[in-house]
């Protein structure tokens, strides 16, 4: 079973994290907001052994560790954010998963392109890409949908406090496993080249690779991921802003009404 890109399977799982978040919303709508928060754990432990399964699979197909296997790419981090998000109760880490790893696993949903890499989606690879962003997608949308995630300026410009150190720093990471683990690309964050098929095509080509402080660099697609990272989280802050004051009206209508 191979994938192809706008195929009805793709449609499908494009439109499958909101499924997902439908129907676990009725399904469990009348929990206490406990065992809300212990379900999203387990449903964020279910994404963590897809991506630990994945892993073991690369490691035994190539024989040694590679950046591929080390989970510091957006999507595979995302998992453990939501993990602690939902033990700790951190609006901080619910901000980065709303604002960040959603639309940033959502855009991996619709430009599938590396699925097409894949000999079969029978496999671990390819279940922890399809169910992987279909988990993160559909749980953070699943935890809004259960008000689990409060957000306001001040926890946004905290969440993208730690965002940007984390995508600074992992310019230097890859870097450095670039050297250490070659040939063996490094790509966290996309910071050293675009995912093909996606609109950072187009921002990498841009600029041009350069050298600073002993690091190779595309200095303008560094900073355009910056400024359309910052506008996405910001657009999704405010999306969160106006279907909760969108709610609120209603609630204050009720009310009247009554």
């Amino acid at each position: 079973m191979t994938f192809q890109m706008w195929s009805h399977f793709h449609f499908f799982f494009i439109l499958s994290p909101f499924l997902f978040a439908l129907l676990f919303y009725f399904l469990f709508k009348r929990f206490d907001e406990k065992k809300l928060r212990l379900i999203g754990i387990w449903f964020s432990l279910i994404g963590i052994a897809l991506l630990v399964g994945r892993n073991i699979e690369i490691y035994f197909k190539v024989g040694e560790i590679n950046p591929e296997i080390i989970p510091l790419q957006i999507c595979h981090f995302a998992n453990f954010v939501l993990l602690f998000a939902f033990l700790l109760k951190s609006n901080t880490l619910f901000a980065i998963a709303f604002c960040f790893n959603l639309p940033a696993a959502f855009v991996s949903i619709i430009f599938a392109n590396g699925l097409t890499n894949y000999t079969t989606l029978i496999s671990w690879q390819g279940a922890a890409y399809i169910f992987g962003h279909m988990l993160i997608v559909g749980v953070v949308i699943w935890a809004f949908l259960n008000k689990m995630v409060h957000l306001n300026i001040k926890i946004v410009h905290k969440a993208v406090g730690i965002i940007l150190i984390l995508f600074l720093l992992s310019i230097v990471v890859n870097n450095l496993f670039e050297k250490w683990m070659s040939p063996h690309a490094s790509n966290y964050f996309y910071t050293m080249t675009p995912e093909q098929g996606t609109p950072l095509e187009f921002f990498y080509s841009l600029g041009h690779q350069i050298t600073i402080f002993g690091l190779e660099v595309n200095l303008l697609y560094i900073v355009t991921l910056l400024v359309v990272g910052y506008v996405v989280v910001l657009f999704f802050y405010g999306l969160y802003s106006l279907v909760t004051l969108s709610n609120r009206n209603k609630i204050n209508a009720r009310e009247k009404a009554a």
